[in-house]
């Protein structure tokens, strides 16, 4: 056949496995990834044979997987989220990278392997799944809980951790003559690749964005997202860097905006599509009858690997202010070889530092681990039901001012806004305005009201409005983004003062905390309360 036929043959057969293997995983309620990777190893080369694995088109369709997925993991991750978890990242994250990875490469090299092989197994090992953990936290409920926090803060390091060691790949299998200068061109050309991504970050958000919501279409934001993703890949590979840099910076331009999640629904198709092409290519490569050949790794391998990562993650959560109790059992959680391991033992194929007798020892401790990790999450997670650190922090702190309220500012006059205002102005406290449009302050000047007309996401308007002297705050502006920018200014410039805000959905209320809000409410909570006891008052109702 010619290659074009056996391109796409190969592709209708991962296509079709990834449907069936996808459904069962549904089915039963485990990992996507897991199932993917299983049906790669039954039709694979050491399983019916049913793909032709010498065909490099293949390959490079396999790669666009990996590339889409930290495109994604990129625009998930928001600037907020990053400063809030800043101190687990640096701190757990690295704990437990270097706790995983020193020990599993010290053994590998007790075992007969080069010191560079060694290196590059032992980071793979310590790589957990960020998409399997972060969906089991989730499903649990526990991912905004202390010990969760941490467990992200953790998985995030390693999400941006990958680039640096997939940069390391290169330079293990240099040779001495040229690995010192190798490693200072890729060190300078990494700083200004990556001094680059909050400027690009910034002029996206000034100047893209604003576009995008005159246009109000999907089609160009989707080509927007596509074209920003390819360019990234294609600048860095010019510059020698892996394209993974460049997926990965992308998606961190496009994320923690308004447009991040529409973006993700956007490309979503194209993720999974070629992810699931991604994993089933590399479950391709399992050959169970070399396992035969060496049944020992699996039976010492497996519980060693399980072990050595739990007392990792266990050691760093510690070490970020949990008990051990709590830390152990939320290490288990992360025992498992993550995907992006794939990324690095891949790299160290094409650059002969690792066979396939060893890729293929890692695919079958990567599929067991990720077998298992649901279950212990959830076993740990129950076991420690009661523990303060396991307990989702919501707003239930109680009402309280910072100070006294002597002087209060409403940003945005609607009719809420009037409303609260009113009742602000009963309790002896001066009241002032601040909106966008003269026709709101115009009124309220006429009867008496200090009232500014401006944008309040500019400093100079919240100067005018004296902000600095005020020790109540209203955030009611109707739009989110502008909320959460006008809230970071107003706690900039003041401190002290009790920060009130209202946004439209509830998945920004967390940003609004973030960057200083004292107590959020979102519309959409709101209504559903109201719909929830409509329903009450009517199923009380003999009509009902």
């Amino acid at each position: 056949m010619e290659p074009a036929e056996i391109l796409a043959l190969n592709l209708i057969v991962i296509l079709a496995a990834g449907f069936v293997s996808g459904a069962i995983c549904r089915y039963f309620h485990f990992s996507s990834i897991v199932g993917y990777l299983i049906a790669g190893a039954i039709i694979g080369g050491g399983g019916l044979q049913m793909l032709q694995t010498e065909n490099h088109d293949l390959k490079h369709l396999a790669e666009m997987g990996a590339l889409f997925l930290l495109f994604s993991i990129g625009t998930e991750i928001s600037w907020e989220e990053l400063r809030h978890v800043g101190p687990w990242i640096l701190i757990a994250g690295f704990i437990q990278l270097v706790a995983v990875a020193i020990p599993m490469g010290i053994l590998a090299i007790a075992i007969g392997l080069p010191w560079q092989t060694a290196s590059l197994l032992g980071a793979s090992v310590a790589l957990s799944s960020t998409v399997l953990v972060f969906r089991a936290l989730h499903e649990l409920n526990v991912a905004s809980s202390p010990a969760g926090l941490r467990s992200v803060g953790i998985l995030l390091f390693q999400d941006m951790a990958i680039v640096p060691l997939m940069l390391a790949v290169p330079l293990l299998s240099a040779t001495e003559a040229h690995s010192n200068l190798e490693f200072l061109r890729l060190a300078i050309v990494t700083v200004l690749f990556l001094t680059t991504i909050p400027v690009l970050a910034f002029m996206t958000h000034r100047f893209a964005l604003p576009l995008f919501s005159l246009l109000r279409s999907r089609e160009l934001l989707l080509l927007f997202a596509l074209a920003l993703l390819g360019g990234g890949c294609f600048v860095a590979h010019m510059l020698g860097l892996p394209a993974a840099f460049g997926a990965f910076g992308a998606g961190l331009i496009l994320g923690g905006n308004r447009f991040t999640q529409q973006v993700d629904a956007l490309t979503l198709p194209f993720r999974e599509s070629f992810a699931a092409v991604f994993f089933i290519s590399l479950g391709g490569l399992l050959n169970l009858q070399m396992l035969l050949q060496d049944p020992l790794f699996v039976l010492i391998g497996f519980p060693l690997v399980i072990a050595v990562k739990t007392l990792g993650a266990g050691l760093a959560l510690k070490l970020s202010g949990m008990n051990w109790k709590v830390s152990l059992k939320m290490g288990l959680g992360l025992c498992q070889v993550g995907e992006l391991s794939f990324l690095l033992l891949s790299a160290g194929m094409d650059d002969k530092l690792i066979d396939e007798s060893h890729y293929n020892q890692m695919l079958v401790l990567a599929i067991g681990t990720m077998i298992l990790t649901p279950g212990l999450i959830r076993w740990g997670v129950r076991s420690l039901h009661d523990n303060p650190e396991l307990q989702t922090s919501k707003e239930e702190k109680p009402i309280e001012a910072r100070e006294a309220v002597r002087e209060a500012v409403v940003i945005g006059v609607g009719t809420v806004a009037r409303q609260v205002a009113s009742r602000i102005e009963i309790s002896g406290a001066d009241v002032r305005f601040v909106d966008l449009n003269s026709v709101n302050t115009y009124p309220l000047i006429q009867a008496g009201f200090r009232a500014v007309t401006g944008d309040a996401t500019k400093r100079k308007t919240l100067e005018e409005a004296e902000i600095a002297h005020a020790n109540l705050v209203l955030v009611a502006v109707p739009d989110d983004e502008a909320s959460v920018l006008i809230v970071k200014n107003i706690r900039a410039m003041n401190r002290h003062c009790t920060i009130l805000a209202r946004c439209r959905y509830q998945r920004n209320r967390e940003r609004l905390h973030l960057v200083g809000a004292d107590f959020v409410t979102d519309e959409e909570s709101q209504t559903a309360l109201m719909l929830i006891n409509m329903i009450e008052k009517l199923s009380e109702s003999a009509a009902f």
